[in-house]
């Protein structure tokens, strides 16, 4: 009696919810051969040393899915590859991603995911990496573009020599 009577009501909750998680996107683009670092920074002011994750495709609603990197607040405790690195320091809350030696199949979704305490409160920032092939024989013009994410950090890239540069 109390298992039916429980399942409509989180249902119900869950349906409430859902409208208010909400996952911000940005588009980075990387050249073929190079690195390119994805941005994603959080709060450990205000929020303390937080576990998180890195994963391929749409961030799920309570992990990373096809994990490929994860840290406990202070140092990388799982990584499925030397391709996918952090260099910033996790500890100040700089949990960007490197991927390195870019190749075709790399181009895709990747998901950062901070746990955040409390129901819902996961911050999810979302990433579409696009893979252009660079021809080594000529020199790409530097450009600069900045980028706001939906929690309020902001990234300038600038693109040289043809890498990608991200940093805040």
């Amino acid at each position: 009696m109390f298992i039916t009577g429980v399942v409509p009501h989180l249902i119900g909750l869950l349906v409430f919810l859902a409208p208010v998680i909400s996952v911000r996107g940005s588009e980075v683009r990387g050249f073929l051969g190079q690195s390119v670092t994805l941005p994603c920074r959080y709060s450990v002011r205000k929020n303390g040393e937080t576990e998180m994750c890195w994963g391929r495709g749409h961030c799920s609603l309570l992990d990373c899915s096809q994990p490929l990197i994860r840290t406990n607040g202070k140092t990388v405790t799982e990584a499925i590859s030397t391709k996918y690195h952090l260099d910033g320091k996790i500890e100040e809350g700089d949990v960007s991603l490197t991927v390195g030696n870019l190749r075709e199949e790399d181009s895709g979704l990747y998901c950062c995911r901070v746990e955040i305490t409390g129901l819902f409160n996961d911050q999810k920032d979302l990433f579409n990496l696009l893979i252009l092939e660079g021809n080594s024989t000529q020199t790409p013009s530097p450009s600069s573009v900045s980028l706001t994410t939906g929690h309020g950090n902001h990234f300038t890239s600038n693109a040289t020599e043809g890498q990608i540069y991200i940093s805040k």
